[in-house]
């Protein structure tokens, strides 16, 4: 049975054959392993962490406004809607904000709390690495948000879950607010200016009031009435004084028709403005909570790190394997277990046998050389006996045995381990030689250290251009070419990265240079993350910095370019508008002072009655020759008098819709707007995020052990 094994591969055989060999001391192992793996894992060696959770919904996003106050607004949810998809992402990333982050640190002091030393270096890399494995926030399978938080103080854990679940309303309010404000300093900025323009309306006509205009239309029948009396009286006193009353309603009746229609328009838009300004007042000043808590963080009364089952049963399966291995390679390299490679009975020429142990490789691969039945030298029976003696009389063949490399597995363990075995010391000096090189290469003398800058944005205060969304469209302009010329000018990425102006591919090279060092990307929650690699910390920070300004100042250049050439149109349009009024002003005006045509309803219902005699079913003096006048004035110009006053309604009408969005346009134009809500804002890095030392020397270290041992075995495998 052992003999058998023996012939069997490594893992199936020799560690057989040790595990009955070594069963005693493999035993004692497992047990020692056992008791040192509880006792470590107990609470005096690894600090217990006790786990305290928050689990809550997102509501459905919206403005408290639009939601509470407005009736117009189409797409309002209901207020005690949980949110969806997108408001579950965009809470987890809030969550997963430096805001968040920073006021939970500073308030639990976690810098003392987890034991790191004010004059460490890397102080503040070491306590955001604690954090994020402390904290852990993700999304279940029913769409809600889990808030994790693991310490060594059950309190700590649950207050600070607790608190965190806090600080989302407050983090998202203050994001919003930012917005919030500032549109309600804009609404407030344009109703002020419109409440003002109503009030200087109503005080010119209020001093045409006081120039005896009060009411044209009104007026204009009530003179023209009178008038006719006073002709019919033949008093030409009342009729001079009526005339001059006319002249003046025909000089200001115009402007006050005007302005009277203009106010109307004006305080229409005021009271919609007004509602407008309400709605950005509450959004400015008050604040709704942003999340349903479907279970607080309570006090945890069991620690949840370590398990010790798991632990001492990982650590005894391991080491079981790990002694298992190193006895296997022990009693091999030690000789106390023979590794052998079956032998192969071949049946050959005489000549070709002398020839084949000279390593004639044409004889090895001749076709007629036959294997025979594969036996071991301890199997030969009593007709192999036979068969050799007939060796002696047949002169033309001979029975061997040999060890064919061959047909034999050239790598197969036993040989491996055998040649491991005979260049170990070279491969451990190659290995050295190359860790150690690895880490001299890896060094700031020959990698330049690089820090990492990050932040995480949303998108704000804009539209879609076409299908994509809004985080498309931000993640298109910070990659778009003027921002990037914006920051190589700026920081004069050139010379910071040692880039000759003169190189024949200076451009090419800068622009990869920039690609490698700055990634802007979208992250799982839709939110757009901006990565920035540089040798010092804080110029990394300030280009993350200055990436986000120059966005804002894009963006508003795109929007405020587009409003500067529709207000401009619309500022045409208006002077146009003006002008049109003014000249139809001037008519109506002529025709008033120059031919008494004021208003054709009254005054041809008082001349037709001059012209009958009749008066209040009276027959008195009537002047015949005025009425006459007027007449024909009237048959002349009566036509011009109504499309004129027709036309100067219509005018002021499209005058006042003009004006408004003339006015919408450069509200835009004049207003100072941010296109972004940070997240996660960039800070100063304390500790370099390239090269990673460890992982280059590994690498080096071991690709030095694998090319090493291929050219072992090249070697070995020319020798035999």
């Amino acid at each position: 049975m052992g003999k058998n094994q023996i012939e069997k591969p490594f893992f199936s055989g020799i560690l057989l054959q040790v595990l009955l060999k070594y069963y005693k001391q493999l035993s004692i192992i497992t047990l020692i392993v056992i008791v040192l793996s509880s006792i470590f894992s107990s609470s005096y060696f690894i600090t217990p962490l006790y786990q305290s959770t928050v689990i809550l919904y997102p509501t459905a996003s919206n403005s408290i406004s639009k939601v509470l106050l407005s009736e117009t607004f189409v797409n309002s949810k209901d207020i005690l809607e949980f949110g969806e998809d997108e408001q579950t992402e965009q809470m987890l990333q809030v969550l997963n904000s430096n805001k968040i982050r920073d006021r939970i640190i500073n308030k639990y002091n976690l810098l003392d709390h987890y034991g790191i030393k004010q004059g460490d270096k890397y102080k503040m890399t070491h306590l955001y690495n604690e954090y994020e494995d402390k904290f852990k926030f993700r999304r279940t399978e029913y769409m809600a948000v889990k808030i994790s938080v693991l310490d060594k103080n059950p309190k700590f854990a649950a207050d600070m879950a607790n608190d965190i679940a806090e600080l989302v309303d407050s983090t998202i309010n203050n994001m919003q607010k930012e917005i919030a404000v500032r549109a309600f300093k804009i609404v407030e900025e344009e109703y002020l200016n419109l409440k003002n323009q109503v009030r200087l309306q109503e005080d010119s006509l209020t001093v045409l009031r006081g120039l005896g205009v009060n009411d044209y239309e009104s007026q204009s029948e009530m003179f023209n009435r009178q008038l006719a009396i006073e002709m019919a009286k033949g008093n030409q006193a009342g009729v001079n004084r009526l005339q001059k009353k006319l002249d003046m309603l025909a000089k200001y009746g115009g402007p006050y028709v005007s302005i009277r229609d203009a106010l109307e328009h004006d305080k229409k838009k005021l009271s919609a403005l007004r509602s407008k300004y309400e709605e950005a007042k509450v959004d400015a000043t008050e604040s709704l909570p942003h999340k349903f808590i479907v279970s607080s963080a309570y006090k945890a009364e069991k620690k949840t790190y370590p398990i010790r089952w798991l632990i001492v049963l990982i650590s005894t399966i391991a080491s079981f394997m790990l002694a298992l291995l190193i006895l296997g390679f022990i009693e091999v390299f030690s000789g106390g277990i023979e590794v052998k490679i079956k032998k192969k009975r071949l049946k050959i020429s005489i000549p070709d046998y002398i020839n084949y142990n000279k390593g004639d490789q044409n004889i090895k691969s001749q076709k007629n050389i036959k294997l025979d039945d594969t036996l071991s030298n301890e199997n030969l029976g009593e007709k192999d006996e036979e068969e050799r003696d007939k060796q002696k009389e047949n002169k033309d063949y001979v029975i061997t045995e040999i060890n064919d490399i061959e047909m034999a597995k050239f790598f197969n363990s036993s040989e491996l381990l055998s040649l491991l075995d005979k260049w170990k010391v070279h491969l451990t000096v190659i290995v050295i030689i190359a860790a150690v090189l690895g880490g001299i290469f890896s060094g700031p003398a020959f990698i330049t250290p690089l820090y990492k800058s990050h932040a995480v944005l949303y998108p704000a205060n804009t539209d879609s251009y076409s299908e994509e969304s809004e985080t498309e469209q931000m993640l298109q302009i910070f990659n778009s070419q003027d921002i990037k010329d914006s920051i190589i000018n700026k920081f004069k990425l050139d010379e910071h990265y040692n880039i000759d102006k003169n190189y024949k591919y200076y451009k090419s090279v800068l622009y990869n240079e920039y690609s490698e060092k700055i990634k802007i990307g979208k992250t799982p929650y839709e939110a757009v993350s901006i990565d920035v690699l540089d040798k010092n910390p804080d110029t990394a920070a300030m280009i993350v910095n200055s990436l986000i300004h120059f966005y804002d100042k894009k963006m508003a250049r795109l929007h405020k370019t587009k409003y500067i050439e529709v207000a401009d149109m619309y500022r045409l349009q208006l002077q146009k508008k003006r002008n049109t009024i003014d000249s139809l002003k001037t008519i109506l005006q002529e025709l008033g002072e120059d031919y008494g045509i004021i208003e054709y309803s009254n005054q041809s219902q008082e001349i037709f009655r001059g012209l009958l005699g009749t008066y209040d079913g009276n027959i008195g003096k009537i002047n015949k020759k005025e009425v006459e006048r007027l007449k024909k004035n009237m048959e002349k110009y009566s036509g011009q008098l109504l499309e004129v006053t027709e036309m100067i309604q219509n005018e002021a009408r499209t005058y006042v819709q003009v004006k408004l969005d003339y006015e919408l346009a450069v509200r835009f134009i004049d207003s100072h707007m941010t296109y972004s809500n940070i997240v996660s804002a960039p800070y100063v890095s304390d500790r370099k995020e390239y090269p990673v030392r460890w992982i280059i020397v590994g690498l080096a270290a071991l690709a030095a052990l694998m090319f090493s041992s291929f050219i072992i075995m090249f070697i070995e495998n020319r020798k035999k």
